[in-house]
């Protein structure tokens, strides 16, 4: 359910950033005239916001971003997660299965979706965790040994198909066999689970598509912004200063050496604290998170009433999760 365009550059061992549902703590409006949102879903990209006053921030972990209204909750995630699981067993047990959803992967979670946005802001922590903050080892890591394995009338009743080509779950596993002495629910139940707890939204519970496109093109296009890039000419000056020679932070971040264990080297925790500190002295984090906060509100403006029917979805969702007992 989480992807990122690069809405946060961190180490392949985490994972992409926390959702936390709050209210906007950007500083600045959009400016522009929409243009930009329009680009998020295929239009013309011609006009940049304005910004009018930038602060200088360390760290946004307590800030939100524009667009998190639209987006679940890192807790409401893994308890929609937690109620399709339950669901599904459900549905299973009615064809005299029993079926339990696999474990999980062990999971980083950020304490908030703009914690590591921009990569690691805190030297105290990357002093002893390099770019791999406390808690993410061992991130990705399924805590079963062994999946559940099915037999294939099992499969159709969970999946809707056993045709390989097909996505389980999907609209295209059609359903209708016999398993059991009844129908088989198009998607199986799988897709019985996510229509129960989808809320009439046409990609089933979790995130919507333009509230996603939104989060991820923002950054990209902050990333590429003039104002940002200029932050990043003067943080790889001082970088180098101290010996360290990268063109902006993200290419600091993902060093293929850092890659090769999952517990930071002394050369990473050096290099991940300059880093930190050059952020910290050149104001990077507050001028890149004013400049996307701009990019969020013209595209959420340009994109108002699609976004307001994600609104009335995830009420509609969350009704249906509470549901779910």
């Amino acid at each position: 359910m989480r992807k990122r365009s690069r809405p946060a550059a961190l180490a392949p061992l985490l994972l992409v950033l926390a959702l936390a549902t709050a209210v906007s703590g950007c500083g600045s409006d959009g400016g522009g005239d929409g243009s930009d949102a329009k680009a998020a879903n295929g239009g013309a990209a011609n006009e940049v916001p304005a910004t009018h006053s930038i602060p200088r921030l360390v760290s946004v972990t307590d800030k939100s971003l524009p667009i998190e209204p639209y987006l679940p909750s890192d807790d409401e995630a893994q308890s929609f997660e937690q109620a399709a699981a339950k669901l599904r067993t459900r549905c299973m047990a009615g064809f005299g299965f029993t079926y339990n959803t696999p474990a999980p992967l062990n999971a980083y979670h950020p304490q908030s979706r703009t914690q590591l946005r921009y990569g690691s802001t805190d030297a105290k922590e990357t002093a002893t965790h390099g770019y791999k903050p406390a808690g993410s080892q061992g991130a990705g890591r399924t805590s079963r040994t062994r999946p559940q394995e099915l037999s294939p009338q099992e499969s159709i009743a969970l999946n809707g198909t056993d045709d390989p080509t097909v996505k389980p779950g999907s609209a295209e596993a059609r359903g209708g066999q016999i398993v059991g002495g009844k129908k088989v629910p198009r998607g199986g139940c799988v897709g019985e689970a996510a229509r129960k707890l989808g809320g009439g939204a046409p990609q089933s519970y979790g995130e919507a598509p333009v509230a996603t496109k939104i989060n991820t093109d923002s950054w990209a296009r902050s990333y590429n912004d003039k104002r940002v890039r200029a932050a990043f000419a003067k943080w790889s000056g001082c970088m180098k200063k101290q010996g360290y020679d990268y063109a902006d932070p993200m290419k600091a971040g993902d060093d293929p050496r850092w890659q090769k264990s999952e517990y930071a080297s002394a050369e990473e925790k050096r290099v991940a604290t300059a880093d930190a500190e050059c952020k910290a002295s050149n104001n990077v984090v507050g001028i890149w998170f004013t400049v996307e906060c701009a990019y969020q509100n013209q595209m959420i403006e340009a994109n108002a009433e699609a976004l307001a029917e994600v609104k009335k979805q995830r009420e509609r969702q969350l009704k249906a999760l509470a549901g779910v007992n």
